[in-house]
């Protein structure tokens, strides 16, 4: 607000030496109104540059402010001060400094180097200060433009705001342009190093897709912590949550077949029975893959634990995110195909898309391909090894191996894919219920999220761009994923991660680079 405020209509000219003296005075108030009055006069007050410089360390946050909006006022004979203030002052001088600098616009041209630098300052005021100020130099800002995309990943949620707005204002988007592949690679060369010492993640893996393909993946950091392989766009993670749109698939390309109807009550199990439901209720497929059956994520004591599964409110009537309902699915499919989960996602995903290094079940091949997970500390866990195999949480898999999953959603969308027919592809991607309790996911410019929904497998989020699904998953035994895909662009991106911070991790790198 205080950068778009209009100027003061300038007083006729006085002396300056009477708000000059006021400058000193032990009233905040006093001093308040000095930097106010000073700042009215415009850049016939240049002689009070010096001394409303100071005034940005002053222990009252009133008078830092008006001593900002007067250095803004007075123009680009305070530039060389403000640089050197925010280069070597006071802490809070060197907040007030960026704010002033901010306030200056394009005049400020010559500090664009030092605000550059101070987006990696240690104080995120100065961080954000140095944002802001860069976005409004205009086209001379450009240059700072690859260091406000680094920005977007800043620890600071206020930096990272700053940081798209300026972008915004430096590059409008364009969403019918397609990603920069060379400058997103350039920008997670740079912040994954960085990302993954500050979160104690020891390795994380990248795939892009662009034109409804993978075009890009690499691996950084190392399988385990103090060993010496490297982690590749092969290494296999634990993929959580992430196994969910599997089982999605899975359940429309039997919908394609006409050997499954979503709106139909589901089968009991021969496993295990489903609790007991409302008079004239029922649970259907569609309302397990949206999360609104009504069951919890896992019954009492977990899902390996047998126990009853309760219900938490009717079927259908709201999102309650469920892993115990994914394995409801599971049986029901499994029941009705006459295969276990493994075999069938081996015959219908794995071997037609080529997914050589994935699995349900844990073998001594997938084994051998592993990255170990860590703990928040960054100290290497057991291994899950599950034996049996869950829709909800059990999936191994690489980087690789996910990106072509997407492409073959992203390509049945279109009709080029045998995966799905194009009408069960969009069914997939259409919302079924709205979740207002959840935040979308941050992304720069028209990627920014505007709702959230959930579909049949992923959760949808309305951008100015169009749609983008998104998943993604965390393992106690130290893993953590996501993934997202735009339907109508035809871009996608996939993280895998072998630490329990890995979720902050892919958060902040997913807010840098966007809609990929």
């Amino acid at each position: 607000a205080l950068l778009s405020a209009a100027p003061l209509r300038a007083a006729p000219a006085q002396d300056l030496t009477p708000w000059l003296q006021q400058l000193s005075s032990t009233d905040p108030a006093q001093r308040e109104q000095a930097a106010t009055e000073l700042g009215r006069r415009g850049a016939e007050a240049a002689v009070a540059v010096a001394p409303l410089v100071a005034a940005l360390g002053d222990a009252d946050a009133y008078v830092r402010g008006a001593a900002a909006v007067a250095l803004g006022r007075i123009g680009p004979v305070a530039v060389p001060a403000l640089t050197q203030a925010l280069d070597a002052g006071p802490d809070p001088q060197r907040v007030g400094a960026a704010t002033a600098l901010g306030r200056l616009g394009p005049d400020a041209a010559p500090a664009r180097p030092a605000l550059q630098r101070h987006l990696q300052d240690p104080l995120p005021g100065v961080r954000l200060g140095a944002a802001v100020a860069l976005g409004e130099l205009g086209p001379a800002g450009r240059p700072a433009v690859p260091a406000l995309t680094d920005a977007l990943a800043d620890r600071d949620e206020s930096v990272r705001q700053a940081a798209a707005r300026s972008l915004a204002r430096l590059l409008p988007d364009d969403p019918s342009r397609p990603p920069d592949l060379a400058r997103v690679v350039a920008t997670l060369d740079r912040l994954v190093p960085v990302l993954l010492a500050e979160h104690r993640v020891p390795g994380l893996a990248v795939a892009l897709l662009q034109d409804r393909q993978l075009v890009w993946s690499r691996g950084y950091g190392l399988r385990e912590a103090g060993g010496a392989a490297p982690v590749t766009p092969d290494t296999v993670f634990e993929a959580a949550s992430m196994s969910k749109p599997l089982l999605a698939l899975l359940a429309m390309q039997r919908v394609d077949e006409g050997l499954l109807d979503l709106d139909r009550p589901l089968p009991p199990g021969p496993v295990r029975p489903l609790p007991d439901l409302p008079e004239g209720r029922a649970v259907t497929a569609r309302m397990l893959l949206a999360h609104t059956a009504g069951y919890p994520n896992w019954r009492p004591g977990g899902e390996e634990a047998e126990g009853p599964l309760p219900l938490l409110h009717p079927p259908g009537a709201r999102f309650t995110y469920s892993g115990e309902g994914i394995g409801l699915l599971q049986q029901a499919l499994e029941q009705q195909a006459g295969e276990p989960l493994q075999a069938l996602a081996q015959r219908r995903l794995f071997g037609p898309l080529g997914m050589g290094h994935s699995g349900f079940v844990w073998t001594p091949a997938l084994g051998a391909a592993q990255a170990t997970g860590h703990d928040g500390d960054g100290r290497p866990l057991p291994p899950g090894r599950y034996r049996h195999a869950h829709a909800a949480y059990t999936l191994h898999t690489s980087v690789r191996d996910y990106a072509q999953l997407l492409a073959g959603v992203l390509q049945a969308v279109e009709g080029r894919s045998p995966l799905l027919s194009p009408a069960a592809a969009r069914a997939l991607l259409q919302p079924q219920v709205t979740l207002s309790d959840r935040a979308p996911i941050g992304r720069p410019g028209a990627a920014r999220g505007q709702t959230v929904h959930w579909g049949l497998g992923w959760s949808l989020n309305t951008t100015a761009q169009g749609l983008i699904a998104h998943h993604s998953g965390i393992n106690r035994t130290g893993y953590c994923g996501f993934s997202q895909f735009s339907p109508g662009r035809g871009t996608g991106l996939v993280i895998l991660t072998n630490g329990a911070q890995g979720a902050e991790l892919w958060a902040r790198l997913v807010s840098a680079v966007g809609d990929f």
